[in-house]
This record gives C-alpha cells, structure tokens and sequence, in this order.
C-alpha cells in the first residue's frame, strides 16, 4: 500500500512540474461502469454489475503527441453472485457485493490521429464502502439481509488501466477503458460471507466528459 501510494505521489508531483510550463485542460466526466470480480471458486457463480463512475479530470500536454491525464474518480464496483445447492430442493442465494471507490487514475495518452488517443496507466483506488446484499431462499422460504465487509477488506485498490479516448473539438471528451486489479479485495476469505481472499476487480468503463 505505501509503496503504491509513493508511485503515485511522485507521478502527481512530477505532473505538477509538467504543468507549470503546459497549457493544462481541466473538465468533469461521467460514465457506466461494468465490474465483476474475479476468483477461484466452483461452486459459487458470478455475473457483471453495472455501476456509476464520475469525477475530476485534468489533461497536462507533454509533447505534440503525448500527454497526461490524472483524474480523480467516484466509482461504484463489485459483482453479482449466486449459488443453486442441487440437493436441496427450491433452495438457492443470491447476491450483491457493493464496493465504492474512491480511484486515482493516471494516464498516459498517446494520440494516434488528431483527437484520438490511445492509453495506459496505474490506478490507486481506497475502498470507501462495501456491503453484499442477499436473498436467501431455502426450501421456499425467503430471507433478506446485509453484510458489512469493509472491515473483511484490504482497503486499498492497485490497477492497471487499458483504454481509448476521443476528443471533439477541445471540449467533448469520451473514452472507454478496461481496468485490471492485481491485489486483492479481501484479506480473507469466509464462507459465512461468500468471499474469496483472491477476489480482484475488473472494470469495464465507459465516459463521457468536458473540459472547461
């Protein structure tokens, strides 16, 4: 975690000395996330969810092609899971494991043509919220509840962001990305709250935006 925050940190500050020689374009964005999370587990399914992401973008031109891109995202993630025990008869689970972020992308554009960009970059999320909300059907008989699995997580988010961008006339922006966790969700898995330690995000996101 601190030696993620640390890249960053130097990446931001190595922005701010860019920028100060730079034209730097700032604007809002807003967009649909598709997430799931991906782990090792036979029995229990899962399915994509869809989400909101919104925030803060800043564009800092570092050469005629290239330049970059720190935003500041709220971002709703996580996945949708089901579990059909065979022989029980009319029983089932479902559920919703809600996880909000707070992420901090910083992306490295490419422009191919005039307008279109290609990108990559890191990404620090830090877990603001998560709960996973079931329906319990056993037997016939249904049951609602709630977990709260922020205390079962590991806080923190580190990505990798693969996208497209498009810009029209220096003011509509849109892109579309895919995001790739390589740690974990959770510091454990529990079987009383359908976890796995080796969860992990995946996000495909969709935006658009405008630069003032």
């Amino acid at each position: 975690m601190k030696k993620s925050m640390l890249i960053l940190y130097t990446l931001f500050l190595s922005v701010t000395v860019i920028a100060q020689n730079k034209k730097v374009n700032v604007g809002l964005k807003a967009g649909l996330n598709i997430s799931s999370l991906s782990f090792d587990e036979s029995e229990l399914n899962s399915s994509s969810k869809a989400g909101f992401t919104a925030g803060l973008m800043v564009e800092i031109p570092m050469t005629e092609k290239f330049s970059l891109q720190p935003e500041l995202l709220y971002s709703q993630q996580g996945t949708k899971t089901s579990f059909f025990d065979g022989d029980v008869t009319n029983s089932s689970y479902k559920g919703t494991i809600e996880l909000n972020y707070l992420n901090i992308p910083l992306m490295l554009k490419y422009y191919v043509i005039k307008g279109f960009s290609v990108q990559a970059g890191p990404q620090l999320g830090i877990l603001l919220k998560a709960d996973h909300k079931y329906q319990d059907n056993f037997l016939g008989y249904k049951n609602y509840g709630s977990f709260n699995l922020f205390d079962h997580s590991s806080g923190v988010d580190t990505s990798v962001n693969l996208g497209l961008g498009y810009q029209f006339k220096d003011k509509i922006y849109t892109d579309l990305r895919y995001n790739l966790s390589y740690s974990n969700v959770f510091k454990n898995g529990d079987t009383d709250y359908f976890i796995n330690k080796d969860m992990k995000n995946r996000v495909f996101q969709i935006t658009i935006g405008y630069f003032f």
